[in-house]
């Protein structure tokens, strides 16, 4: 997305916090109605550039919402893609990438508010990683196996709607469905990236040659949490071939020579308490 697509997500980030914060909005609608959007503006290209026209006047293209999709969407979804396309687009397929990231935004508030979206990002993490170990289901899952995104997301609801939480299925469908170019795992940790964001904190993802007892783990955080300068969410991936030590990544930078200095005595308190 380029800058004045950054800037019009901010504006737009902006005003859907302030809509949501109102009385009676119902979240999940919105979230599903910029899902919507999103496949709307991809695929129509009239649309986009109705929504996205310089030539036209806020007001002019405000009016055109109301009359296009004015009666097919909440009340508050209207309010945000009113200032949407108040915005200067230089890309106009940069409007879909909006709506998309709205749609996943209002997922995770919902799940903020029904107190799960720590919950939701450790999920869609684990999915990641189970899939990121089974190769042949994660190219059953991407867009480079046959069949539709929706039949694939049907697959992903078969597989694991039983084992995670609605809004991490939710977002799962999403993913799988929309993802492109087999870009699915990084899609994934993405959401569960943004939803440590929502929480003033930072995923940091383990991979360790052995389970972390609890103690190893609130002794890492402290340390990543103190070189990080954020609260940190630790996500853990067993993998036996790092043998007696482990690997970090904050989101998708791997861990630098200064915090593996500060970890070497944690390693070791793991290889000898095994």
């Amino acid at each position: 997305m380029r800058n004045s697509g950054e800037a019009a997500l901010n504006a737009a980030t902006h005003t859907l916090d302030v809509t949501l914060a109102q009385p009676g909005v119902d979240v999940i609608r919105v979230a599903e109605d910029f899902f919507g959007l999103s496949d709307l503006v991809r695929s129509d290209i009239r649309l986009r550039r109705a929504l996205t026209d310089p030539a036209r006047s806020t007001d002019d293209k405000q009016a055109f919402v109301k009359t296009a999709v004015g009666e097919a969407v909440a009340p508050a979804t209207v309010e945000v893609l009113n200032t949407l396309v108040a915005s200067h687009w230089s890309n106009p397929m940069d409007l879909h990438d909006a709506c998309e990231v709205l749609g996943i935004i209002s997922t995770l508030e919902d799940a903020r508010r029904h107190k799960a979206l720590e919950t939701v990002g450790k999920e869609l993490f684990a999915v990641a990683d189970f899939l990121g170990k089974n190769r042949d289901l994660r190219m059953r899952l991407s867009d480079m196996a046959p069949g539709t995104g929706h039949e694939r997301g049907d697959i992903a609801s078969h597989l694991f709607e039983e084992k995670i939480s609605q809004w991490a299925m939710r977002l799962l469908r999403r993913g799988v469905a929309r993802t492109s170019h087999g870009r699915l795992l990084l899609t994934l940790r993405r959401f569960a990236e943004r939803a440590a964001h929502m929480q003033q904190r930072q995923l940091v993802s383990v991979e360790a040659a052995a389970p972390l007892t609890a103690k190893h783990i609130k002794r890492l955080k402290a340390i990543l949490s103190k070189r990080l300068g954020s609260d940190v969410i630790i996500t853990v991936s067993i993998v036996p071939e790092l043998i007696g030590g482990f690997r970090i990544k904050a989101g998708t930078t791997a861990l630098d020579s200064t915090i593996q200095t500060q970890v070497s005595d944690l390693r070791r308190t793991l290889v000898g308490s095994r």
